[in-house]
């Protein structure tokens, strides 16, 4: 039985002393958990999204301007993941096939390659 079961059990058994003043400090307490319950689910959440960005940043590899991950046949921005941890792909910008160049839709950083066969 978790706490904040255990008290709604206390406030139960209160309820039958009819005292308003130890009611109100149950509901107060069942609120404080409620809250502390939420903070920690919040805090799970944020180290299961810092696990999951580790694991990725370990998987990326630095080449020909981007960063890519195994398996990937599109590069990330490198503005972006090094500023922000966030994992934008770039999009090739329709040019002249001798110059390849590439922006990020979030941060609009514009790449310019040579020769890249991507």
């Amino acid at each position: 039985m978790g706490a904040v079961e255990n008290i709604k059990d206390i406030a139960d058994l209160v309820k039958k002393f009819n005292d308003i003043e130890l009611n109100r400090r149950i509901l107060n307490l069942e609120n404080e958990v409620l809250d502390l319950s939420r903070d920690k689910r919040r805090g799970e959440e944020r180290i299961e999204e810092l696990e999951r960005a580790l694991k990725f940043n370990k998987e990326l590899v630095l080449r020909d301007g981007f960063y890519w991950a195994e398996g990937d046949n599109t590069g990330f921005c490198t503005a972006c993941w090094d500023a922000k941890h966030l994992a934008v792909h770039v999009k090739r910008l329709p040019l002249p096939v001798q110059s390849c160049r590439y922006q990020c839709p979030h941060c609009q950083a514009l790449y310019a390659l040579r020769n890249v066969g991507v």
